[in-house]
């Protein structure tokens, strides 16, 4: 079991962990399920990766081909693993609770956010809202990148096993409370009057981003939230200097979510909820586990 640990990193852990809970849940939903094959495919391809990701580490030397796999291979996992989410989500839970977020913002403020915010609505903020809101994609990376390129291997991967936790326990959190989101709430669209018309980007980023997001029903928490708020612990952490930055972005990214409707206002508090949470759990245990048990998932 020790030699076995050696060759695997914590990210692997976080990882299989996320998997065997799709699994159990795709066993769960098998007789129901239209995506048996589909499932089927993807976790085997999955778990099969990532076997071959732990025997390439434990190499001496790595072709520059195997290295490159071992710096990706997170990314690779984390979008193929959520793909899995929407094969299996509705046979779960088939329960939506877009009602019951929408009456906690009515509570919690008084009104509806993205009805309120209507009176600020024009083309020019549209168009920086929603360049915002696609920011959230790329924005870890620049935090991730530059840890590599330090050769900070540890901080990287202790920063990949806090963003995975973010993400997979957001994830679960989905089956869980199933929402929408104010774009598609009946109630809430027949409130919304003004139209989100932008200038040149705005069409193409809504567009490209409902065609990747094949599961709808991840409105709570907020991941957007979450992230946006990890890659800022984790720029605090390592690079101070890049605050001025990143705070402010930060700022619009969360304004970009009610602006844009894609959230509601508790779907953001999760988030941030959440990511504290989160940030704990790997402040906690990481260096613990990481000296006694593990390696970086990537190295030289």
């Amino acid at each position: 079991m020790m030699r076995l640990s050696k060759k695997l990193s914590l990210v692997d852990v976080v990882n299989f962990i996320f998997w065997l809970a799709i699994f159990i849940f795709y066993l769960i939903s098998f007789k129901q399920s239209v995506y048996k094959l589909h499932g089927f495919l993807l976790l085997t391809g999955l778990a099969l990766f990532t076997l071959y990701i732990i025997k390439i580490r434990s190499k001496s030397h790595l072709t520059k081909v195997e290295k490159y796999l071992l710096l990706i291979y997170p990314a690779i996992f984390l979008i193929m693993i959520f793909d899995g989410i929407h094969l299996v989500l509705p046979y779960i839970n088939s329960n939506v609770y877009d009602r019951e977020l929408y009456n906690i913002d009515r509570w919690l403020l008084g009104v509806n956010p993205t009805v309120w915010i209507e009176r600020f609505i024009n083309p020019y903020l549209t168009e920086l809202m929603y360049i915002l809101y696609f920011f959230y994609f790329p924005m870890p990376l620049i935090i991730l990148g530059y840890l590599y390129q330090k050769k900070q291997y540890k901080a990287l991967d202790k920063a990949l096993v806090f963003m995975f936790i973010t993400y997979y326990g957001a994830y679960l959190l989905y089956f869980l409370v199933p929402a929408l989101g104010p774009r598609f709430y009946p109630e809430l669209v027949a409130r919304q009057k003004v139209s989100l018309d932008g200038l040149w980007l705005t069409d193409l980023i809504r567009n490209t981003i409902s065609s990747l997001e094949h599961n709808k029903f991840d409105a709570f928490p907020s991941l957007h939230t979450a992230i946006t708020l990890a890659t800022v612990l984790i720029v605090a952490q390592y690079r101070k200097k890049w605050l001025w930055f990143f705070i402010p972005v930060m700022t619009g990214i969360f304004i970009s979510l009610i602006y844009c409707r894609y959230h509601y206002f508790i779907d953001m508090i999760g988030g941030v909820i959440w990511t504290f949470i989160a940030f704990w759990l790997t402040e906690k245990f990481y260096d613990k586990l990481y000296q006694k048990y593990f390696v970086t998932f990537i190295h030289d």
